[in-house]
This record gives C-alpha cells, structure tokens and sequence, in this order.
C-alpha cells in the first residue's frame, strides 16, 4: 500500500484502471486481471457464464443466434473496503457453417522467364448462393512453365473444401493493354474558403472547437514521451484505448494532429496552429530520442516499441496485439495534415522518416507473408497506411513510397473488388473501407485502372446493399451478408467510424465521377449519422461509437474512452463545409444545401447561400461580383413535388429528374438571386429483407419516435396513408403520429428513441 494513499483511493484508482481491450466484437478469451497495481484483489462474476466465464474463458454462439450481450462485474477490494465495476461485452457468433459450392477460375499474366504471382485467395461461391473468400495454396511451378511464352494452369488447395482452384497463367511479353485512365474533372474547395451559417452544423463544429481547444497538449504527448524516455511534465496518463497498458496507445494523439490542423485551416485561429507547432515539435524530440537511444530503426516513431510490429509479421492474434499499423496510420496522417494544413514544415520531416521506416520494414517482406498479415482479424488492421504512403509520395516525390503504398494492397479485399463481387459479408468494416480509400489515392498518383475500379465497386456495392437508414454500415462493427438489413438492427449498428470512412471516399470518388447519386449518399450519412453522433451536453469531446437503431435505443458517447470513434469524432465535426461545394474552370456544383459563404476566387466572386433548408425546404443563393459560369444544383433523389429554381423571382426552366444536377447557365451580374424550393414529403423505407420493417423519411432526414419500449411499435400507416397521418407542430421540425412524437435523428442526442418501425 502507498502510505500517500487511503484504501478508499486504492480501490477506486484501481477500478478506474481495469482495462480489458476491445469489448464490443470479442472472439477469443479475456485476461480478467485478478490484482490492481495498488494492491486491491479484483473478483469478476458473469451474468451468462454459459458464453463468458468467471476467468473470462469465452463460448462463442452458433451462427444464426447472433452476437450476445454479457454483463461482467467486477469487485474490486481493499481491506474492508469494497466497490463494483461493470463492463458490457459482445461475444461475436460463430462464423457461418456453409459449405463451398463452386470456385471462381484465376487469371494473371507474367513476362517470359518471371515466376507469376499468384494470388493469395480466390473467390468461392457459397451453398447460400452468396460469395466469400478463401485462402489457396498452389502447387509448386516448374520454371520451364513460364520460361517462355504461353498459357498453362496450375491447381491450388482451397481452405474449408476439397475443391480444388485454377489459376490460369498467361505468359507474354507484350505489355497490357491498359484502360484508358478517369481525369479528376471536379475540386472541393480548400475549408478556409467556405463559412458556415446554418446553427446546427455550427453548434456542432462551436462544440468541437472548444473541446480541441481545451486538451492538454502534454497528456496527448504522454506515451510518446514514456516509450521515448522523456520527461512527461507531470501530465496525467491518458486513459481508455490510449491508457499506458492498451496496446492501441498513440492513435487518438494522431487524430488529435489532424483536427488541429482541420480547425486551423478552416479558421486560421491561432490558438490552433500554436498547439500544432508545439506538438509537432515534441514529436520530433520523442523520434530523434528514439533513434539515438539505439534500440529503434531509423524513422521510427509510436507510443510503444516496435515489439507489436514483430509480433504481427509472426501473425500474432489481436488482442494480443492490436492493429499496430493502424496507430501508424492516425500519427503519419495527423503529421501530414500538420504539414499541408497546419503549415508547420517539421511535420513532414517527421512523418518522410516514418515513411520511410515502413518502406524499411515492408520492403524486405515476401508478398506471400504480406497477404497473410493483412487478412488477419483486427491485429492486420491498417487503417488507410496505403493511403497515407501514397500521399507522402505525391509530396515528396520519392519512389520508394509509393511502392510502400502498394505492399498494402489486401488481395482479399482487392480482388474481389475489382471483378466486382461482393464478398463484403462477415468482414470488419472499418478495417476495409480505409483501405478502398487508400486504394483510390494509389489511383490518384499513377493512374492505375484496377485500383479506381476496386474504389467504385466497392461504393457502388456498399451503398446498393449493405447501408442503414442513416447511412451507416455494419452491425457489431462487421459487414453482413448483402441486403440484409433488417435482419440486423441492434444497438451496436453503424460504427461512426465506419461513416467517417464512407464520406472520405464518396468526396474523393466525386471528383472523377460528379454525379448527384454519390452527394446523395453524403447528405442521408451526414446528416442522419455525422450530424447526430455527437454528445450535445457541451465541448466534451463525446461522439457516439455506434449508433443504436434498435427499439428503445439510445446513444452513449465515448469522452475518456479514446476509442476510434472518439477519435474520427474530433475530425467530423470542424469540416462539415468540406463537400458543400466543387468546382472546376466553368462549373460550380452545389451538392449539400447548408447555409454558408463561399469564397471562389479563381472566379472573383462571392456566393453566400441562406436559408432554413430543413424547416421550411427553401434555400436562397446571391451572387458578389460577376462572371459566366455554370451553377449545377442537386436534385435529390426523393424528391416527390418539384425542384423549383426562380432568378431574381422569375420561374427558370431546367431539366430536373431526381437524382441529378439541374444546371443553370448564365453570365452572371452582381446582386443576382436564386431561390431554389426542395419540398420535403413524408416516405416509407422499407429494409430489403424484412418488408414489414420501415425507417419514416422526411426528404433526407431520418424521423426517429420518441419511446423507451424495446418492442418495434407497429404503425396503422402504409406508403399510401402515412403522409396524411402525420400531424405538425409548432416546431416545424417536430412531428406527431398515432402520440408519437416525431424528430430528426439529429434531435434525439439524450432520449431513447425508434429508427424503424413495423408496418403493414
């Protein structure tokens, strides 16, 4: 016992400090700590000891029973002094019991004289007439095969069948023949030219301000300095998913550097770039004392030691690690984002030798190691590091970091991305969308059509087949099998990550692709989702991690915790102008209706958008300055009366259907007005699977019931009479229905609530 310390203090520090990893997706045992550091005895107890032991052995469910929830307490004493902790932990159900029907042919294509490479997995069809992946070990290839040129086939083992794979190889010298590559033909604007001036979103971004504002640089700083050997300044150890003794330490401190950065160039406030330029600067420290302390190579940089990266290329399982490469991902993306938008010169100092101490590392990996060390559950989880070596390159130029970029290519996501088969059922989300991300910035710097293609299937599919109502993607944090939506709504639906994740690549696929479908996706998940994951209580910090769609759910948000989501949430909340606007030489496109100013310069002019879009569906646009230019204005896919477009009051023609751009072309003069009416109407969605379960749409927002009753309540409405049972408020934004109280998912931040509803 600490003399300094009363065994009250013992027991509560030692509660505080229980740590048990991620307990949302749990698929293998738990270490129950028996003993806290300070001495106090820690017993557990399990309201389900039939899936979660006392000593934390763990028994998954059968597939088709679903993940199950399991309270486990535990008691922490000290003399005669005693308090109880409580953790809430899903145990993920088994994988599925399917047998493999059909295995889809391979093709690669090599030059004379070089052994092919092979690919890692191959597509196999299911008896559930559904898609997967699955591991291959090929035969051995006798070099005369391929030492000149021709075709011949070699035959694989496939995992969880006696099927056997083919691939066949194609050896030529003549180069491919490659598609003709996508030009980007649309920009956003940089965030310090567009103001926003709709109270909702800015409340929120106000909220997320003050809190970026508020942390204490030298906390955020705390388990880069223990790791480094540096003097930690009396700061206090971070706590949750960044705590000393979590092994995802370091990842929260990256999102930290990117909101900072994201704040600071949207608002160019001082007080921002003062807090990146000192981060930045203690990061270097915490390097150059790593390098010089001789236990570390060269660029290295993290929160811990390089033990976790060993681990991982020895395929050690999470949670014995945890995702290593994914921490590296937020610090070198934070980095980046302190270079190119917090102007600090440093940053990209540091983040050039931790790029190219990943290229070090990865570059003397056999690709066949590589491929298994990125299939693996959770421990192989690298965020979008693809993404952000991609971005080094095009910074810095140096070769050697787009090919890093390109280690990462994940053939059991890619390759069935690019032939355009969904195989997304039973994968981590979030640990895959980064990496499409990732795979379209490879695009962006050299042109290589079968990454654009992986990106635009890989959306295409996603928002087809496996979205929420809101937006969101996954249950329990995994994809489920395409289509099956209702089927899988629970509390732990949507992992605000996962959405934070789905924006980045919609925007970047709208500059090749400007088509209204892909903002129209942006609005539901921004609006329905971003806009409504944060804690409203103040500038604390708190974003919800998932977001509960289940009857009577409510959400809780992550202030201390440190999760991923805390992290995305800090970000999500300074950049909602991000995709208002994009333009190119002669046209400007209007995507999101959000009152704001817009700066164009290359154009001299001025559009300021006002307007109340949600209340009363009207949004008004003037015009500072002059110029012929093209105004193209959304067209929402579910509008059902009209998209009406008056200049300076008079009634303009265009052609609008929904789901477009209804453009507007002029030589504009200054003082030059647009009103632009979008009525919103009331709509059904019914989810694919389960017909009788609908979400209540009000033109793009979610209207969720106010209820606390865990059942779905069934509504005496269908597509033909809902509309005419629905009653107004005073608050145009407040509904009633059969004494349901109806509002925007948005609205409903501290009650429980219903997203879906049975119908007939």
């Amino acid at each position: 016992m600490r003399p300094d310390l009363t065994p009250e203090e013992i027991v509560r520090l030692d509660k505080e400090a229980i740590y048990l990893g991620n307990l949302f997706t749990v698929d293998s045992d738990l270490n129950l700590p028996l003993e806290g550091k300070l001495g106090s005895k820690i017993t557990w107890e399990s309201d389900k000891e039939y899936l979660l032991t006392s000593t934390g052995k763990v028994t998954r469910p059968e597939f088709g029973k679903g993940n199950r929830k399991v309270t486990l307490k535990a008691t922490i004493t000290y003399g005669q002094v005693s308090d109880i902790r409580e953790f809430e932990v899903t145990i993920l159900e088994m994988e599925p019991d399917f047998k493999i029907v059909d295995v889809e042919k391979a093709y690669v294509k090599c030059k004379p004289g070089c052994a092919p490479l092979l690919p890692s997995v191959v597509i196999v069809k299911k008896d559930d007439g559904t898609y997967g992946i699955s591991d291959v070990n090929w035969d051995d290839i006798d070099p005369a095969m391929y030492a000149k040129e021709g075709q011949f086939e070699v035959e694989g083992s496939v995992a969880l069948t006696d099927q056997k794979a083919i691939v066949n190889v194609v050896v030529t010298s003549k180069e491919e023949e490659k598609a003709e590559p996508v030009d980007v033909v649309a920009l956003p604007f940089k965030l310090d030219r567009v103001e926003l001036r709709d109270d909702i979103f800015t409340a929120n971004r106000d909220r997320g301000e003050e809190f970026l504002l508020s942390v204490d640089d030298d906390r955020m700083l705390y388990n880069f300095r223990d790791v480094a050997g540096l003097d930690k300044k009396g700061a206090q150890p971070m706590l949750g998913w960044d705590a000393p003794e979590c092994k995802l330490k370091g990842h929260t401190t990256g999102h930290y550097l990117s909101a900072l950065s994201i704040a600071y160039d949207s608002s160019q406030d001082p007080r921002f770039k003062e807090k990146i330029d000192y981060m930045v600067s203690e990061l270097g420290k915490c390097q150059h004392a790593l390098e010089v302390s001789g236990k570390y190579n060269y660029g290295f940089l993290s929160a811990y030691s390089e033990e976790q990266f060993d681990l991982l290329e020895e395929y050690t399982i999470y949670p014995v690690i945890w995702a290593p490469y994914y921490t590296l991902h937020k610090i070198l993306t934070g980095l980046l984002d302190c270079y190119e938008l917090g102007k600090n010169e440093q940053a990209l100092e540091i983040a050039t030798k931790i790029g190219t101490w990943v290229y070090n590392r990865l570059s003397s990996l056999p690709k066949k190691q590589l491929d298994k060390m990125w299939s693996m559950y959770i421990a192989g989880e690298f965020g979008g590091m693809n993404e952000a070596m991609a971005r080094l390159y095009s910074i810095t130029g140096d070769e050697k970091f787009i090919q890093a970029a390109k280690l990462f290519d994940n053939d059991k996501l890619f390759i069935p991305m690019e032939k355009n088969i969904d195989t997304l059922g039973g994968m981590h989300a979030n640990q895959h969308i980064p990496q499409v991300v990732g795979a379209l910035r490879i695009y962006d710097e050299i042109k290589d059509m079968k990454y654009f293609k992986m990106a635009k299937n890989f959306w295409d599919m996603v928002v087809a087949d496996h979205i929420y109502n809101i937006g969101g993607v996954g249950e329990g944090e995994m994809f489920k099998p395409a289509g099956q939506i209702g089927s899988f709504i629970s509390e732990k639906t949507a992992e605000s990550c996962a959405t934070y994740n789905m924006l980045k690549l919609t925007k970047s696929l709208f500059r090749y692709c400007p088509e209204a479908g892909y903002m129209d996706y942006y609005e539901r998940a921004l609006y329905n989702h971003m806009l409504a994951s944060q804690d409203q209580s103040g500038p604390v910090g708190g974003s919800t991690y998932f977001m509960p769609l289940s009857p009577g759910g409510q959400k809780a948000y992550d202030e201390d915790g440190n999760s991923c989501c805390h992290g995305t949430g800090m970000e999500s909340h300074i950049k909602y102008q991000e995709s208002i606007y994009f333009y190119n030489d002669d046209n400007l496109y209007v995507n999101l209706y959000i009152p704001s100013k817009l700066d164009w310069q290359e154009k001299g002019v001025e559009i300021i958008q006002w307007g109340d879009y949600l209340r009363d569906n009207t949004l008004y646009f003037e015009i500072k300055g002059s110029g012929k230019f093209n105004i193209n204005f959304r067209v929402p896919y579910w509008i059902e009366k009209g998209f009406n477009i008056k200049i300076n009051g008079k009634e303009e023609k265009t052609d609008t259907h929904p789901g477009s751009f209804a453009t507007v072309k002029r030589e504009w003069q200054d003082g030059d007005r647009i009103e632009i009416n979008i009525p919103f109407t009331f709509r059904l969605e019914r989810t694919p699977d389960v017909k009788e379960i609908a979400s209540i749409m009000y033109g793009p927002l979610v209207m969720v019931a106010k209820s606390d009753n865990t059942e779905y309540i069934e509504l005496d409405a269908d597509e033909n009479t809902l509309a005419e049972k629905i009653k107004g408020t005073d608050d145009p934004l407040v509904f009633e229905l059969n004494g349901l109280t109806l509002v925007p998912n948005f609205m409903a931040w501290n009650f429980p609530y219903h997203a879906y509803f049975k119908v007939k």
